[in-house]
C-alpha cells in the first residue's frame, strides 16, 4: 500500500514531535518506497518503529542484540549469521553489518525483508499470514522448541492499536471535508 508522504510524515512526527521535519520526511519516502515493495501499509512501519526504536536510527537495545529504527536483531542477519559469537566477539564484516543497522534507510530495508519473510514462515508454519501473525513473528514471539509460532500477544496487540489511532488521527481527519464557514 501506497500512502501520501504527508499522510506519512504527519504519523512519524505524531510518534516523535520533536524529529526535524526534513529527517521526518527522509524516513517516510523510504519507508513508503519498502512498504510498496513489500506490500504493507506504511502506517503499520510507524506504528512498529514507534514501539521498537522512537524513531531513533541509532538506538541499540540495552543487551546489544538489535539495532536501528526496528530494531533488527543482528545475529540473524547477513554476516553475524555465520559468527560463534556476533554480541561478544563479532566479526568485522559482523560489526559492519551492526553499523549498516544503525542507517534509518538500510534499517527500514531490513525491516520490510523482514516483513516478508516472516509472513513467509508464518504461511508454513501455521497456514496463515495474518497481520497479528507476521507482525508477533517479527517481534520474536516463536518458539520452536514448543512448536508455537506466530503467536500475538499484548506488545503486539498494542502496535496493532497504535496503528488503527494513526488511521484515525492522520488518515480520517485529513479526508474529513471541511464545513463551511458559520455565517
Amino acid at each position: 500500500m501506497v500512502r501520501p508522504i504527508a499522510i506519512i510524515v504527519a504519523a512519524i512526527m505524531l510518534s516523535r514531535p520533536e524529529m526535524p521535519v526534513e529527517e521526518a520526511e527522509r524516513f517516510a519516502r523510504a519507508l513508503n518506497n519498502v512498504a510498496k515493495e513489500h506490500n504493507f501499509d506504511p502506517l503499520t512501519g510507524v506504528a512498529m518503529v514507534h514501539f521498537e526504536s522512537a524513531w531513533l536510527p541509532h538506538v541499540v537495545s540495552e543487551n546489544g542484540e538489535d539495532h536501528g529504527l526496528g530494531q533488527i536483531r543482528a545475529r540473524y542477519i547477513g554476516a553475524c549469521r555465520k559468527d560463534a559469537d556476533p554480541l561478544n566477539d563479532p566479526s568485522e564484516e559482523c560489526k559492519a553489518v551492526k553499523k549498516s543497522l544503525l542507517d534509518a534507510e538500510t534499517n527500514l530495508k531490513t525491516m520490510g525483508q523482514l516483513i516478508t519473510d516472516n509472513r513467509k514462515l508464518c504461511k508454513e508454519k501455521t497456514g496463515t499470514a495474518w497481520f497479528p501473525q507476521w507482525l508477533a513473528s517479527y517481534q520474536g514471539k516463536n518458539h520452536p522448541k514448543e512448536n508455537r509460532w506466530c503467536k500475538a500477544d499484548e506488545a503486539t496487540h498494542r502496535v496493532i492499536r497504535y496503528r488503527l489511532h494513526l488511521i484515525s488521527t492522520v488518515v480520517h481527519k485529513r479526508k474529513a471535508p471541511k464545513q463551511p464557514p458559520k455565517k
